[in-house]
């Protein structure tokens, strides 16, 4: 008896109700806002596959274009429990590229090292279910760098004046600064210049701006119950780990939240975990991996 046979289709922007659908059914995290996983899909360049056998969906991915590295990041992996061993290879594999390009020259993956949910959700945290780490190894993604997703509850507010943070007006200026510190953050990632585009593009990428330098960036989005920051870099001659901290906290209690989302933490920005540590409590710390396949 034949094999069914399973085809592979980019959706186009009006089918994206299908992914968002499939990706709840599949994943433990999937998403929490919807409107937010919906606006990030219609990202000019973000693109969403889906698999399926005999007209029945099983499966699919979002993947996103980086121009900046002259990469892709594999965003998300939605599929069926009852396919995964037998079809998600496939289904992966047929949504990335085979050669290197001109325009894309790796593709990176960021992948949880936990078994418990990822709250956040689906792209705020745009970590992969854990089942997806062995398939995308298969397919010759290696590891590459070591990551932290942290949650903070806050214990007490800030009482001095911190710095302020604005919306972003040289995004040329805060394109260097990424550029220039990413690798001290241990943030060379294409995962850090999506969040830096999703940020711009819903008007939520602020800075602190002094004079004519840009110390630091960041996004900052709100949730019912937290303030989520992605991405954050900043420049550390310019300042300080503990104005940061300070910042964020005045950041949160504007917002009448007592919560901070960091859903991408590089080991060189380990200082500022410890200055929240004084005046906040770990509600969570999630082990992450970032995975590269370069073509």
């Amino acid at each position: 008896m034949a094999r069914p046979v399973m085809f592979n289709g980019r959706l186009a922007k009006n089918e994206l109700d299908t992914w968002l659908n499939l990706l709840n059914e599949t994943s433990p995290s999937g998403y929490v806002d919807r409107s937010l996983a919906n606006a990030f899909l219609q990202l000019p360049e973000s693109i969403s596959f889906a698999s399926s056998i005999e007209n029945k969906i099983i499966g699919g991915t979002s993947i996103y274009r980086d121009r900046t590295r002259l990469a892709m990041v594999l965003a998300s992996v939605a599929v069926f429990k009852e396919f995964r061993e037998s079809s998600g290879y496939q289904i992966v594999k047929s949504s990335l590229p085979f050669f290197k390009t001109v325009a894309i020259r790796d593709v990176d993956a960021l992948v949880s090292l936990e078994t418990k949910k990822n709250t956040l959700g689906f792209p705020l945290s745009l970590e992969l279910d854990s089942w997806v780490t062995d398939i995308i190894r298969r397919i010759g993604f290696s590891e590459n760098e070591h990551l932290e997703h942290y949650s903070f509850t806050i214990r007490e507010g800030v009482r001095e004046k911190s710095v302020q943070w604005v919306n972003v007006e040289n995004e040329e200026q805060v394109r260097e600064l990424i550029w220039n510190q990413s690798r001290q953050m241990g943030l060379v990632n294409s995962i850090v210049w999506l969040t830096r585009d999703f940020a711009a593009y819903r008007n939520c990428l602020v800075n602190i701006f002094d004079e004519e330098r840009i110390k630091a960036v960041a996004g900052f989005w709100n949730l019912s119950n937290s303030l989520c920051v992605t991405p954050l870099l900043i420049d550390p001659d310019s300042i300080s780990w503990r104005e940061i901290a300070d910042s964020l906290i005045v950041q949160a209690s504007g917002r009448d939240v007592n919560q901070i989302e960091l859903p991408l933490i590089g080991k060189g920005q380990l200082e500022l975990i410890q200055e929240l540590e004084r005046r906040c409590d770990i509600s969570s710390c999630r082990k992450l991996l970032l995975l590269r396949k370069s073509l």
